[in-house]
């Protein structure tokens, strides 16, 4: 008996010992053998001939970051061509605080896209973009967030009935700080509208603010040339003393808030700050 019982517990190990190993040499092929087919998912004529390399930056049962190098092989042409009859990809760019989200890391230190000639696409859940200047494609699939304010009202107008928004920046934190960055571009009726309010509202002007406060619209410099406008610009103590954000000195300030407003373009140009 005892001999048949070690045997069996010799025969029990063993199994272990194999079936763990099948296991461990499994997952080593998966591994080994492991394709890359997200980019199959977008939509376009890309084979694994076309793919040099790609870096995974981030890769988890919640997010998936990763940007390839392409070898489009001289048919840059017929790529453009395919994004540009495709309804997936369109040159629309994405609000900032997702493009934010784009970027690539070499010795530690993290660069920006490229934005010269950029598609987009955006659908399942998944961001992306196709770089055609540099042959790269950056794909996203995350529980995007944001932090932004869907304002029905800035400064006095009303903007729901805007035809195009773009977004900069947001603030957040706990403490609700950082900056908002807004542009909102409307029709030519509801401008018409927007300049009898603009022309009522107390807390706008046609004098043109200077420069160096215009400047702060970094990604919009058109608009130191604007000829006909409405200007705002007011600082701002961001408190949770209620009399203090209206009676506060220079000195307290923790930040401004700008308007700006294109007449001839009918854009609306906003940015608030506090540190």
């Amino acid at each position: 008996m005892k001999g048949n019982e070690k045997l069996k517990t010799i025969g029990l190990i063993i199994s272990i010992i194999v079936i763990s190993f099948l296991i461990i040499y499994i997952f080593i092929l998966k591994m080994f053998f492991k394709t890359d087919n997200d980019y199959q998912k977008l939509g376009l004529d890309l084979h694994a001939y076309n793919i040099d390399y790609y870096t995974i930056y981030d890769e988890d049962s919640f997010a998936i970051y990763k940007v390839y190098k392409l070898n489009m092989f001289g048919d840059k042409d017929k790529i453009r061509n395919m994004l540009e009859r495709t309804n997936s990809w369109s040159k629309e760019k994405f609000y900032e605080y997702v493009m934010m989200r784009f970027y690539e890391e070499s010795d530690k230190e993290t660069t920006e896209l490229d934005r010269e000639d950029l598609y987009y696409y955006h659908k399942n859940g998944i961001y992306a973009i196709f770089d055609m200047k540099n042959s790269k494609l950056y794909y996203l699939k995350n529980y995007l967030y944001s932090t932004h304010n869907n304002y029905n009202t800035i400064l006095d107008i009303k903007i729901s009935d805007y035809i195009k928004r773009e977004i900069y920046d947001v603030r957040g934190g706990l403490q609700n700080d950082g900056r908002d960055y807004y542009v909102y571009e409307f029709t030519k009726q509801k401008g018409e509208e927007i300049i009898k309010t603009l022309e009522q509202s107390p807390k706008w002007s046609q004098t043109k603010l200077e420069d160096y406060k215009l400047d702060n619209f970094e990604y919009n410099q058109q608009i130191l040339s604007i000829e006909n406008g409405y200007y705002h610009y007011e600082k701002v103590c961001r408190t949770s003393d209620e009399n203090k954000k209206h009676n506060f000195t220079d000195e307290e300030a923790t930040g401004c808030e700008i308007g700006v407003y294109d007449v001839d373009q009918n854009i609306l140009y906003y940015y608030w700050t506090s540190n």
